[in-house]
């Protein structure tokens, strides 16, 4: 068996939900056109590393908020109600605020500076 790679962005690889746990795998998705994804019966969250480290760590709060909309009941866009902005507004801070204090260095990789 060979080890295994090395992620290229190190930073906690699980989003727990409180109710899910997603696995984080970085993997290249070029050949898919894609930088990120959610694979929802897999509990899973795939990102394309070769990314710019401000575009992957976009990438990655983007697929964290498709989780999160998922767990709060904002599925697909078909099953989605019409909702107005102040709904909208207080369910993605409640999911952020949730989520954040769930997986703190996770949130902390995505929120510090670059430099």
């Amino acid at each position: 068996m060979s080890p295994a790679k090395k992620p290229q962005y190190e930073h906690a690889m699980h989003v727990y939900t409180g109710i899910k746990t997603f696995d984080i795998v970085q993997k290249t998705l070029t050949k898919d056109n894609l930088y990120g994804y959610v694979d929802f019966p897999k509990a899973e969250l795939t990102i394309d590393p070769n990314q710019s480290v401000e575009d992957y760590k976009s990438t990655l709060l983007h697929e964290i908020c498709h989780i999160g909309f998922e767990v709060f009941g904002l599925n697909d866009d078909d099953e989605m109600p019409t909702i107005g902005n102040e709904y909208l507004t207080t369910v993605t801070s409640n999911m952020l605020f949730q989520l954040a204090g769930l997986n703190p260095e996770l949130f902390e990789f995505i929120f510090t500076n670059n430099e």
